[in-house]
């Protein structure tokens, strides 16, 4: 018999597969940007666009009922105070969205909202996103400080 065949033994080929395998997991956050970061910044500009959508539903609804168009004066049902974290209890922007929104906002100033970037659970004026609310136009738009 001759026992001269070329290939790899079952051995390599498993080494090789593992090897394979944790080069591709590592690399999986960066090929599809998979970062809490990333997660953050996307749910920030969710409500924001939700927000948005809302304004002009509002706005529509207002000229549907043969009034004039117009903007909710407040994004909240009642006046919430500065400095107001979103939470279950204290949703924000239940104006224009159905069951407002429960986390990472706070409402600095009646027309002034932030998003916590960072997710620490506390409002950081000059780090933290901010969103300046506008009744007269019905814009809801990021401002470098609205506070």
């Amino acid at each position: 018999m001759n026992f001269d065949h070329k290939g790899f033994t079952l051995i390599e080929l498993v080494l090789v597969i593992a090897i394979l395998g944790v080069l591709a997991v590592s690399a999986l956050p960066n090929i599809f940007d998979i970062s809490l970061t990333a997660a953050r910044n996307n749910a920030r500009d969710g409500v924001v666009g939700a927000i948005q959508s809302g304004l002009s539903l509002y706005a529509a609804n207002q000229i549907a009922s043969g009034s004039a168009e117009s903007y909710p004066t407040l994004l909240e049902t009642s006046d919430l105070a500065d400095a107001t974290a979103a939470e279950r209890t204290v949703p924000l922007f239940n104006q224009v969205l159905q069951n407002g929104v429960t986390s990472q906002w706070f409402k600095i100033d009646d027309d002034c909202y932030a998003f916590d970037t960072n997710g620490n659970g506390a409002l950081n004026q000059g780090t933290d996103v901010e969103y300046q609310y506008t009744s007269a136009s019905g814009t809801f738009l990021g401002v470098a400080d609205c506070g």
